[in-house]
């Protein structure tokens, strides 16, 4: 791919990006919720890819027949388990293969995720795919989480890259909103399925064959 010769670093993000991560994640999101009387719809799952802000989760409460905190919820999601230690996690197709090829022309990879840093190391290291990466960015490392930019400026800085020298993979709103705003060339990879404006990209892959 043509895009990413031009490049010295390659940042991914992770969930929907690397990993096949964002059915699983709205399904135990579901489970949760569900044990409070609130059901995840379609609409929901698609506001919620790519981000972690608290204000939706708070708005999806507020349908609970019963007086729900944030604290209550996030027990019960780690009652219940989630898809980087508990679920069927495996990366997405040719992206090991893709990766491979990156490395054999000598760019810098990076993992830039709003998912913490426990989750990301648990996942990677469950998929053999830590040792890929030269820098993690994760949601707990940053005071703004995407659509804020400094995620990526915090990667550049980790790379002691430039915005031109880099290019991002996104599969969110969000998560391009994110990349933009910290004047890095986006490709947005839409070969999980999800239901997301991908317009703001400057590339467009389905596919990493």
């Amino acid at each position: 791919m043509k895009k990413f010769c031009e490049k010295k670093y390659v940042l991914f993000d992770f969930d929907g990006v690397i990993a096949d991560t964002e059915e699983s994640n709205g399904n135990y999101l579901g489970l949760a919720l569900k044990e409070f009387g609130v059901e995840l719809t379609q609409k929901d799952r698609d506001r919620l890819i790519g981000s972690h802000d608290s204000h939706i989760l708070l708005e999806l409460l507020e349908r609970s027949p019963e007086k729900i905190t944030m604290e209550q919820l996030l027990q019960k999601r780690k009652e219940i388990g989630n898809t980087y230690e508990n679920g069927c996690i495996k990366p997405m197709d040719g992206v090991l293969e893709f990766i491979a090829g990156l490395k054999k022309q000598g760019k810098k990879l990076a993992v830039v995720s709003s998912t913490s840093t426990r989750l990301i190391v648990v996942a990677l290291n469950r998929m053999k795919m830590l040792g890929l990466f030269d820098v993690l960015v994760c949601g707990d490392m940053c005071r703004n989480r995407k659509p804020d930019p400094e995620c990526y400026r915090k990667a550049m800085q980790y790379l002691e890259a430039k915005p031109e020298e880099c290019i991002a993979i996104e599969d969110s709103f969000i998560g391009i909103q994110a990349a933009k705003a910290a004047n890095i060339e986006v490709v947005a990879y839409t070969g999980a399925g999800e239901n997301q404006d991908v317009s703001q990209a400057d590339y467009v892959i389905s596919s990493y064959v």
